[in-house]
């Protein structure tokens, strides 16, 4: 191939990936840097630049009770996400894969808890928790439960699963038609072949659709951490944090931080603290795909 077509071909191909790097750029690249450089200073948002003390504001983080409890609060989300949610959406994922009636009727309608908008969605679920008028405590009530009824959204002790049930529900839709998707596309000889071979029900799952799954899984679980820590709308609606912290994650602290408390630097601190922590935890279930998919290929040698 002359050595001017080589040329060519290269230029083409940087000039087709510019607009995607020069946008990643722009909206990624710059912010990040330009966050970096403010967590180093002691900035109220207000004038340049000046305060500059260093590591000063992550060793504050690092001492900061709130940042500890809001990790605290955002991990536990992504357990019951992982667990729960997951669990239910691959139940629910087998039945419409094993063709149960009408299920693409089900598949609409298991799906609409995503389509509505997560605004809403929380302000719905915010009324169902009301004391006095929500329908929860009246259903309890008309149950004969009414030593059950509480303030859900108020009390300590309840707000935080309050909300990680309403993300259970919002988040089961997506993760059941991402794992639909991937029972899909198992061959169906394959299933046939081990009924065959005397495994059914159960042992089918565990022994056939579950490995094959298990790339989908660990990729639905990436997804699931980046969306655990970005869950702000829905948690700022319900009870901003509150109460006295009982349900602060990450987004929410960063907010007060930055937006109320006016210490922009401090923010920007722990938000890269946070990046960091997510980057650890994606990275360590990317390195379990990796170390899978290689025991897989070996297997197959």
């Amino acid at each position: 191939m002359p050595a001017g077509h080589a040329i060519k071909k290269q230029m083409l191909a940087y000039a087709m990936i510019f607009p995607a790097m020069f946008f990643f750029t722009l909206y990624l690249v710059f912010p990040f840097a330009k966050s970096l450089q403010m967590s180093l200073y002691d900035y109220d948002g207000v004038g340049k630049l000046e305060r500059f003390v260093g590591f000063g504001n992550f060793a504050k983080g690092f001492g900061d009770l709130r940042f500890y409890e809001a990790m605290s609060n955002n991990l536990i989300l992504m357990i019951a996400e992982m667990t729960i949610s997951m669990s239910i959406a691959f139940l629910l994922a087998y039945f419409l894969f094993r063709g149960v009636f009408a299920w693409k009727w089900f598949n609409v309608v298991l799906f609409l808890p995503y389509i509505i908008p997560l605004a809403v969605s929380a302000v719905i679920w915010t009324l169902i928790f009301e004391p006095t008028i929500g329908m929860l405590n009246q259903l309890l009530e008309a149950a004969g439960l009414a030593s059950w009824r509480q303030v859900w959204l108020g009390d300590p002790h309840t707000s935080l699963f309050s909300v990680i049930l309403v993300w259970i529900w919002r988040t089961i839709p997506f993760n059941m038609l991402i794992l639909l998707g991937s029972l899909l596309k198992i061959p169906k000889d394959l299933i046939e072949a081990s009924k065959i071979d005397g495994c059914t029900g159960i042992r089918t799952v565990w022994h056939i659709i579950l490995p094959l799954m298990l790339p989908t899984i660990m990729l639905l679980s990436i997804i699931s951490i980046a969306n655990d820590f970005r869950s702000f709308d829905i948690v700022w609606i319900m009870t901003q944090g509150g109460p006295i912290g009982s349900t602060e994650i990450a987004s929410t602290l960063v907010y007060k931080i930055g937006f109320q408390e006016n210490h922009y630097g401090y923010a920007n601190a722990i938000a890269i603290m946070v990046f960091v922590v997510v980057t650890a935890l994606v990275g360590a279930i990317g390195l379990i795909i990796r170390r899978a998919n290689g025991q897989n290929e070996r297997s197959e040698r």
